[in-house]
């Protein structure tokens, strides 16, 4: 008898991919920056032409990239951890995989994956935060949400995932994720059309993509993301985390994956869930109470960002970077009160304000140095009366 090979099937595959990345959200997140952009070509492009940088977490994305040209959905049929619970979901209702039941159409993920990288020529990649591993990641956000009080929509892409599935199955993989639209997309570099109207992997007529569309949903993609009003991302206000870029690009390509917000040592990291912010929802924000700020020892938010929107700066240029100005009601302030306070002076870590005193008023005041504070908010949330805030910095 001849030896008998021990083949791993797909299933059990994407089920170790699943756990293994499930550690490396959890114990190692300063890797997942590089691993998700790595196995997921569609956030790899999407954020490199969104923040125009070409980084080591693209670089580490070729092979991902060469196997979607080559082997069609090589990761949702052997890796996906996502594509997994989704099938799964799909067999509870003891159906068949409703991809073959639907009828002939245009994938709606492809077109998702034309329009956010139509965004992303213009620093806006709009449907980025759709990425299947952001979404997983994300879901590992949901104990940190609710233990702060945050609305936990934070943490609901996978279980929306789930719920699709559930009721569609199959509808999510073959017609919806971007991922694997991509992977589609690439394929076609190679594969092109038959004669015949199939595809060389069997695939039936009118599941290719024609150059048209290819123009439209980029142009659609370009236009739709142009437009996004500056002026009013400027006017809501948003303090974000240290060594982030510009508003715009900001909102447009975080993926929401939670990373930076497990990471925060002092929990001022919170995602934005705001109604009325509907292109900065579930982006990360800072907010400062009690006597949490942003620390002068850490920058473990920039180490995390696979998108590279939180930039990875080292301490020194973390710290150089301007959050926002600390701006003192002086008319609400106790020493101007004449009441003995003061204790945002010491707490200051860049010595930033200073007391001063009036000989007209004969009354002591406070002062901030702008050219000394960040907006590290360490005044803030100290403040007996409440009246100090961090104005954000201008960078649109």
């Amino acid at each position: 008898m001849g030896q008998r090979r021990f083949i791993l099937k797909p299933v059990y595959t994407r089920l170790l991919t699943g756990i293994a990345l499930g550690l490396v959200v959890w114990f190692w997140p300063s890797a997942w920056r590089f691993v998700a952009p790595a196995l997921s070509p569609f956030l790899a492009i999407s954020s490199a032409l969104a923040v125009r940088t070409l980084s080591l977490s693209f670089l580490l994305a070729v092979p991902m990239l060469v196997l979607a040209i080559f082997r069609r959905r090589f990761w949702c049929r052997n890796l996906c951890p996502v594509g997994l619970i989704s099938e799964t979901c799909g067999k509870v209702r003891a159906k068949r995989t409703q991809s073959n039941a639907l009828p002939s159409a245009f994938p709606v993920a492809r077109l998702l994956v034309l329009l956010t990288l139509g965004g992303a020529l213009v620093g806006y990649p709009v449907f980025i935060w759709m990425d299947p591993l952001a979404l997983f990641s994300g879901s590992f956000s949901l104990a940190r949400v609710l233990r702060a009080g945050i609305s936990p929509l934070s943490a609901a892409g996978l279980p929306i995932v789930i719920l699709i599935s559930f009721l569609f199955p199959g509808l999510w993989c073959s017609r919806i994720c971007p991922l694997g639209g991509t992977q589609d997309l690439l394929n076609l570099v190679v594969r092109g059309w038959k004669r015949n109207g199939r595809e060389g992997n069997g695939a039936p007529a009118g599941t290719m993509l024609p150059a048209r569309r290819v123009l439209i949903g980029l142009g659609v993609g370009v236009i739709a993301s142009a437009v996004i009003p500056k002026g009013w991302a400027r006017k809501l206000g948003r303090l974000r985390p240290p060594g982030s870029v510009d508003e715009s690009t900001f909102q447009g390509t975080c993926i929401r994956c939670g990373s930076c917000v497990r990471v925060c040592p002092t929990g001022i990291i919170e995602p934005s869930h705001d109604a009325g912010d509907a292109a900065g929802y579930l982006v990360p924000r800072l907010r400062f109470e009690g006597a949490n700020y942003c620390r002068q020892d850490c920058n473990s938010c920039g180490q995390v960002c696979p998108p590279g929107v939180i930039q990875a700066l080292p301490l020194e240029a973390k710290n150089r970077y301007v959050i926002g100005t600390a701006v003192i009601d002086l008319a609400a302030c106790r020493l101007t009160e004449e009441v003995e306070c003061g204790v945002c002076l010491p707490r200051c870590p860049r010595g930033a304000i200073e007391e001063i005193f009036s000989y007209e008023t004969y009354t002591p005041s406070l002062r901030v140095l702008s050219d000394k504070c960040n907006g590290c908010g360490a005044c803030v949330g100290i403040c007996p009366p409440k009246v100090i805030r961090i104005v954000p910095a201008d960078r649109f």
